[in-house]
C-alpha cells in the first residue's frame, strides 16, 4: 500500500497546512473588519492586496496574486470559501501530505489569479481559485489510480459540483470564472507533478510535462494581461 494510503488511515494524522490556511483567511477577514469596517470597499480591498490586473502591472504588484486568495468580499464568501477549504483541505492534506497539499494549494491559488489577472477586468480576491485546484486534484488523483474507488467516487462528486459552479459563474454577477478556471486547470497540472499514481498512469516523462505546462501557461497568461493593460 502506497504510504500517502497508509497516512490516511491514521487517525492521529493533523492536516495543519489546512488550518493555517483557514487562520490566514479568518484572520485577514477579521483584520479588514477592524481596520475598514468593511470588506466589500473598492478601495480597501486593494489596499489589502486583491488582484486588479492595472495595478499588477502598472505598479508592478506581482505579489497580489497571491494575496488575493485570502482576502475575502463579505460574510457569504468566505462562509462558503471556509467551508469548502476546511472538509476538502481535511481530505485533500491526508491523501497527499502537507508539503504536496501546500504546493497544490498556493499553485492553484497563484494560477487562478493569473487567469484572472489575464482576462479579467475587475478586482477579484477569495480562496476560490485554490478551492477549484483542491476539487481537480481529485480529478486527477483518480485518473493516476483507476482502481481507487474512494478517488472514483470523490471524482465524481466533484465533477458534477465543478459543472455547477462554473454554469452558476456564467449567470451570476460578480464571480470570477476565470480564476475559477485556472485554479481548477493549475490545480489538475500540479496534481500531475507531485501527486501518486500508477507507474502506467503516472510516468516521469508526464510530471515534466506537468511542470512545463504550468511555466509556459503562465508566460502566455502574463504576455496576455500585460498587452490588455498597455495596449
Amino acid at each position: 500500500m502506497n504510504n500517502q494510503f497508509r497516512a490516511y488511515n491514521q487517525r492521529q494524522y493533523r492536516p495543519f497546512m489546512t488550518y493555517i490556511f483557514l487562520g490566514i483567511n479568518v484572520a485577514v477577514y477579521v483584520f479588514m473588519l477592524l481596520k475598514y469596517n468593511t470588506t466589500t470597499d473598492i478601495m480597501a480591498l486593494l489596499e489589502m492586496g486583491a488582484n486588479f490586473s492595472p495595478a499588477v502591472i502598472i505598479f508592478n504588484e506581482w505579489w497580489r496574486l497571491l494575496t488575493a486568495a485570502f482576502i475575502h468580499i463579505g460574510f457569504s464568501h468566505i462562509l462558503m470559501n471556509g467551508i469548502s477549504l476546511y472538509f476538502l483541505g481535511m481530505d485533500l492534506e491526508k491523501i497527499h501530505g502537507h508539503g504536496k497539499f501546500t504546493l497544490i494549494y498556493l499553485i492553484s491559488a497563484i494560477g487562478g489569479n493569473l487567469f484572472s489577472f489575464a482576462f479579467n477586468v475587475n478586482v477579484s480576491a477569495g480562496a476560490s481559485t485554490a478551492i477549484f485546484g483542491m476539487f481537480a486534484s481529485y480529478l486527477v488523483l483518480a485518473y493516476l489510480n483507476p482502481d481507487s474507488p474512494i478517488f472514483k467516487q470523490r471524482a465524481s462528486t466533484f465533477t458534477v459540483l465543478l459543472v455547477l459552479n462554473f454554469l452558476n459563474g456564467l449567470f451570476t454577477s460578480g464571480i470570477d470564472n476565470w480564476g475559477h478556471l485556472g485554479g481548477a486547470i493549475y490545480g489538475a497540472l500540479m496534481t500531475f507533478a507531485v501527486g501518486f499514481g500508477s507507474k502506467r498512469t503516472l510516468t516521469r516523462t508526464n510530471r515534466l510535462l506537468a511542470i512545463l505546462a504550468i511555466l509556459v501557461i503562465a508566460l502566455i497568461l502574463v504576455f496576455i494581461g500585460r498587452n490588455r493593460i498597455l495596449s
